[in-house]
């Protein structure tokens, strides 16, 4: 599997990431083998948040990664462990009357994160959503502290626009403080209409211009549509999120001309769609929450695929001049 080199880390990243939305103690027997069938395939960067969990917003995701590490000694210093916080409003059994970004929710989703992974030190934090509203100077503030006290080697935003994370950026530079190095937003083959969820975050072509000339590294969310790629059929309307983000007549000719490149390339259409993700002209992380070991497999096959421009444009439609 491919790697890259992010700003803060000193370790190889892995550009594919392991989701654990789905991850639970009483299914920590089927969640240690996925984790160690991602690590057995070359792959470091793990991706969990605070809310994650089979029950959300409890932390459930993050206690069994933790109980992982520290039945696997010397796995750590291996792992790119990336853990995100505070959802307005959300996650009440840890926060009474709800998440707050703020600086001292800052420090305390921090805290909490730490103990139930049981690590020292998070390679990257990340705020899962925005207050868009709020002044981002106290908040660089508080995560340049937490780098500078080495309880985060780094930092970044989940479902930020780049109009915020520039300010960001430019906040850290004027005031000499550790910068925000990572955005985790949906990216896919197939381009979503609206946003899946409430306060989320879709990349659009003025942001792929911004990731690209900031050099900026994109953690892809939902990289294969929320099942678009498994189960979209014109047919079956049943999942109506999946409907009302994935469904058009574009996102369905980008996944025939997937089924055909995969077919000719001896790949699946999952592969290609996923190998799209992650060759493009900035650094990126596509995520994958995979179910099964044979999953984590296939999925780290694409991390080793490399696309060109012309197939690129041809799978995304902007061109139909077919390169193969």
């Amino acid at each position: 599997m491919k790697t890259i080199s992010v700003a803060g880390l000193n370790k190889p990243v892995s550009v594919i990431g392991l989701g654990t939305m789905i991850f639970h103690p009483d299914n920590r027997e089927r969640d240690s083998g996925l984790l160690d069938a991602f690590v057995a395939c070359g792959g470091t960067f793990v991706d969990t948040a605070e809310v994650y969990g089979a029950i959300e917003g409890h932390g459930y995701s993050e206690m069994v990664i933790g109980q992982w590490l520290a039945a696997r000694p010397g796995v750590r210093e291996k792992i790119v462990l990336s853990s995100k916080g505070l959802i307005p409003g959300f996650c009440e059994a840890l926060y009474p009357g709800g998440a707050r970004i703020d600086p001292p929710s800052i420090h305390k989703a921090i805290d909490g994160s730490l103990k139930r992974l049981k690590t020292d030190h998070l390679d990257i934090w990340m705020f899962h959503r925005d207050e868009p509203d709020l002044p981002v100077g106290p908040l660089v503030d508080a995560l340049h502290e937490e780098v500078r006290a080495g309880r985060i080697r780094a930092y970044g935003a989940s479902n930020w626009t780049t109009h915020r994370l520039q300010e960001a950026i430019d906040y850290a530079r004027a005031n000499q403080k550790a910068e925000m190095m990572s955005s985790s937003e949906n990216f896919s083959l197939a381009c979503a209409n609206d946003p899946f969820w409430p306060n989320t975050v879709f990349v659009t072509e003025n942001d792929r211009a911004w990731f690209k000339s900031n050099n900026f590294l994109l953690v892809a969310w939902s990289a294969l549509g929320r099942g678009f790629f498994a189960n979209g059929d014109p047919n079956d309307r049943s999942n109506t999120d999946v409907v009302r983000t994935f469904y058009s007549a574009n996102n369905f000719e980008r996944m025939r001309r997937a089924e055909e490149f995969a077919a000719a390339k001896g790949l699946t259409m999952f592969q290609v769609a996923l190998g799209y993700v992650l060759n493009q002209d900035f650094p990126v992380v596509a995520l994958n929450g995979a179910e099964t070991t044979e999953q984590v497999a296939s999925s780290a096959r694409a991390g080793s695929l490399h696309l060109t421009r012309a197939e690129c444009d041809w799978l995304d439609l902007s061109s139909d001049n077919r390169p193969f």
